[in-house]
């Protein structure tokens, strides 16, 4: 699938064009896949700008984009890393009450407002967001050309017809339509329903074709394939032992996992497995958490995990999307532990394809867990099945593939919502105004 946007002029004799992205800043794989993206944009002679929240906070991801050498600007986000955990401490009804008066963490219209106070500051030509909660809003007030990067399992919750559909639809007008009109009015600009503004600009999704194709109600969603990335940083010093003839076992939750609860309760058993396990933290876990670990642990706050697992027989993880492309990458197969809807939508597919099994992250034990991972280790097929789309993964080029979308974009100039239907390549949009 391809978005229609037509390329306005030749890429060798273009100008330099300016791009403000939006990531969330909180969550490691939205700021390292953006990083990726911005670097084929400077590379090809384009200057790209970071937003979000503030870049010193210990739980912010910021740094990986300012390690790469881009201009970091503040921009207000949502709390989520407070929402988070308190998710993570309190359980799923305090997470629904936290949702229900996201307001109060998450302020749209302030949010979204100033989103359009770092553009006008900024003057990019077009603007990205990845997970951002008002760059197509802000994009629309402002008259500028806009792009989204969004897993393309998020598609599910659009089905036509779905249950999720109708909720998302009926939850935005009533929930969150109040605030964005109130910024639409302080500007002069008539309101667009957010949903529906959201299908008029490029929706990259770094998955594979093959994995996932959003359909026909979101003709302008391309997979563009995996874009993996990892921060830059130094092989651990237990790196050698990896060869000695231990199989080996990659444990990591990316930023947004329930790691220390988990290993706390399965390190019993996990000590007398057959494994050496390998964790990197991304500061989930304590010192007391890492000194109560058995013998057969190594753990490292941060390492290339594409390194690690070309030594891995197994890999224990989350389910997000840029850990899962990682380990196909390398051929290896995993036990799956999700902690919230999004990541169990993620599996879907790979659920299918057979080379992942899922299991319940807040009650499995660790007994249960070292069965998980027997199967995977000791069952060949789920081996084939991972290392069956390894070349795939590996000669993507979805960073690349999504630059040259958002250059083709940007060269066309078309501005967030206008000329709905036919100016950004959409067939039988209904073309209405909330």
């Amino acid at each position: 699938m391809t978005v229609n946007v037509p390329t306005a002029t030749s890429p060798e004799a273009e100008r330099p064009y300016k791009f403000v992205i939006f990531p969330l800043s909180w969550v490691m794989a939205h700021v390292g896949r953006t990083v990726e993206i911005a670097k084929v944009l400077r590379a090809r002679g384009h200057e790209v700008v970071f937003a979000g929240e503030d870049g010193e906070h210990p739980k912010s991801r910021l740094g990986h984009a300012a390690a790469a050498g881009f201009p970091v600007v503040h921009v207000r986000e949502p709390a989520w890393h407070w929402a988070w955990e308190r998710f993570h401490e309190r359980g799923g009804a305090v997470g629904l009450y936290d949702f229900c008066t996201s307001q109060r963490w998450a302020p749209l219209d302030e949010i979204v407002e100033d989103i359009i106070r770092v553009c006008r500051e900024q003057q990019p030509d077009m603007i990205i967001g990845d997970s951002s909660v008002g760059v197509s809003t802000a994009g629309h007030i402002l008259k500028l050309p806009a792009a989204g990067v969004m897993n393309a399992y998020n598609s599910f919750f659009f089905k036509p017809w779905s249950f999720w559909k109708f909720f998302l639809q009926n939850w935005d007008r009533f929930r969150f339509a109040p605030y964005r009109k109130r910024v639409y009015r302080n500007h002069g600009v008539p309101y667009v329903n957010a949903i529906e503004l959201l299908r008029t600009i490029p929706l990259l999704s770094p998955d594979l074709p093959a994995f996932h194709q959003p359909g026909v109600d979101h003709p302008n969603w391309v997979a563009v394939g995996p874009i993996l990335s990892e921060p830059p940083c130094d092989l651990p010093e237990w790196f050698g032992e990896l060869n000695d003839g231990t199989p080996n076992v990659y444990i990591t939750m990316g930023s947004t996992g329930l790691l220390e609860p988990l290993l706390r309760r399965c390190y019993d058993a996990l000590g007398k497995a057959p494994y050496r396990f390998v964790v990197t933290t991304a500061g989930q876990v304590s010192e007391e958490g890492m000194a109560l670990a058995p013998g057969n642990f190594r753990f490292a706050r941060y390492a290339p995990g594409s390194r690690i697992l070309e030594h891995c027989a197994a890999m224990v993880f989350h389910g997000g999307n840029g850990t899962l492309y990682q380990a196909l990458a390398a051929g290896v197969p995993m036990v799956a532990l999700p902690s919230h809807l999004e990541q169990k939508a993620c599996l879907r597919i790979p659920l299918r394809e057979g080379f992942v099994i899922q299991r319940k992250a807040r009650k499995i034990t660790g007994d249960q867990l070292v069965a998980a991972i027997d199967e995977v280790v000791n069952t060949p097929s789920y081996r084939d099945r991972a290392q069956r789309h390894g070349a795939d993964v590996r000669e993507a080029r979805g960073a690349e593939k999504a630059a040259d979308i958002i250059l083709n974009t940007v060269r066309n100039g078309v501005p967030v919502g206008a000329n709905f239907g036919s100016a950004m390549g959409i067939q039988g949009f209904p073309g209405r105004r909330f």
